[in-house]
């Protein structure tokens, strides 16, 4: 029979430690000992990393209520934690970032969802990508910056309805108002030479092209089938024109091993005035699948390089995976949405914290946020034995080093 070992965390990794003393603005220490407790918690516990199971199993921590009442009604600044995480991340990039490179903007959203949820604050129905329905739940706009080998999440808010906002007199921004208000923020490392903004057809829209290109940023999104180009000058929709398309004109194209069937269109895309369009068809055994509509306001590229760049968006897609499956990100059963908004920060912290460890350690073999934290999981383990070593050299009792661990 395999005996594992207990989920007890007796410390906090070094490096966690600091980053989270150099992010904080000046906590009282039993609010910093709430922030080390809970992130250390979303880390390295397993599971479903309920506040809970945090308060059960981590040595620092309070109980629950306690934890609980830091992110209800404890007196900390959450905004301005949030900008110093943010500026953080920007000294970060600014000084990691290879000269020339390119960089990517994504921006999207998820919906977590809270099916039995009845007195969480802030609920509507949101639609789910993931299960092809509208889903009672809680839906987060974010961002991520995207370079080389590098996806960091930087910016999340969540969306509420116009009606909720009213209600509890909060102003009310619609998902495009928050992508624009990350585009505007966005301080671009000085070793891009480009930044591209990247998002789905839900997403791309003259409003956020316009603002783009104010921040001196190319946009590639995906197009819906109805917007309109004008080939010749005649207007019609993509998926009018697709039908006179020859398929011994289009161009095959080769990205991250897949081929592609590509038609290509410069010109007017609705009201916007120049740009590029692919029509694109993923080229399986069985033939073509359905075509993807990419547009490009950077009509100096080919095909090929729209649809490399294109494909970073699905980092985006990978983080929010990491964030639910690996940091319990739509695990919380707190109510107020004071709380439910702090708790996402703290996520966040967690995230960046993994990625940039990713980054920084010498480990080549610690390439994903997984393996990240499986490492970080064996420094707890170890931890852990050092802890009931050392009790054991000053002869504690074996029955208090269990009440200490919780574990009596």
């Amino acid at each position: 029979k395999v005996i594992s070992m207990p989920n007890n965390i007796v410390s906090i990794n070094n490096e966690l430690y600091n980053y989270l003393n150099d992010v904080n603005y000046g906590m009282s220490k039993p609010q910093f000992n709430h922030l080390t407790t809970i992130v250390n918690g979303l880390i390295n516990l397993p599971g479903t990393k309920t506040l809970s199971e945090i308060a059960e199993n981590v040595y620092s921590a309070k109980d629950k209520s306690c934890i609980c009442k830091f992110l209800s009604s404890s007196r900390w600044d959450d905004n301005l934690l949030n900008r110093n995480r943010i500026n953080y991340l920007n000294f970060f990039l600014e000084n990691n970032i290879v000269p020339e490179s390119v960089g990517f903007l994504v921006i999207d959203d998820t919906v977590n969802s809270k099916e039995s949820a009845k007195r969480m604050q802030g609920l509507s129905y949101n639609y789910s990508h993931t299960e092809s329905k509208n889903v009672w739940s809680h839906c987060v706009v974010t961002s991520n910056f995207v370079t080389a080998d590098k996806s960091i999440p930087l910016e999340y808010q969540p969306y509420y309805k116009e009606e909720f906002c009213n209600r509890v007199k909060k102003d009310f921004k619609s998902k495009v108002d928050i992508a624009k208000d990350f585009i505007i923020s966005f301080k671009s490392p000085s070793n891009c030479k480009k930044v591209y903004c990247l998002m789905d057809s839900w997403y791309t829209s003259n409003n956020l092209i316009e603002t783009a290109l104010l921040k001196g940023y190319h946009l590639i999104g995906a197009i819906k089938s109805n917007r309109k180009i004008s080939p010749l000058g005649i207007s019609l929709q993509l998926s009018e024109f697709e039908k006179y398309i020859d398929p011994n004109t289009l161009d095959l194209v080769t990205v991250k091993g897949k081929n592609y069937k590509i038609y290509t269109y410069e010109g007017n895309v609705a009201k916007f005035p120049n740009a590029k369009v692919l029509i694109c068809y993923e080229v399986s055994k069985d033939g073509f699948e359905s075509p993807v509509y990419l547009m490009s306001t950077d009509i100096l590229l080919d095909s090929e390089t729209i649809l490399e760049y294109y494909l970073h968006r699905w980092s985006i897609e990978t983080s929010y995976k990491y964030f639910k499956g690996n940091l319990g990100f739509d695990k919380y059963r707190i109510r107020s949405i004071v709380s439910i908004e702090r708790y996402f920060l703290i996520v966040f912290l967690a995230y960046n914290f993994l990625e940039l460890f990713r980054i920084t350690v010498s480990h080549k073999t610690l390439n994903t946020i997984g393996k990240v934290q499986k490492h970080l999981n064996n420094l707890m383990i170890k931890s852990f034995v050092c802890f009931i070593y050392e009790k054991s050299k000053q002869n504690v009792n074996l029955e208090d080093i269990l009440i200490e661990l919780k574990i009596a």
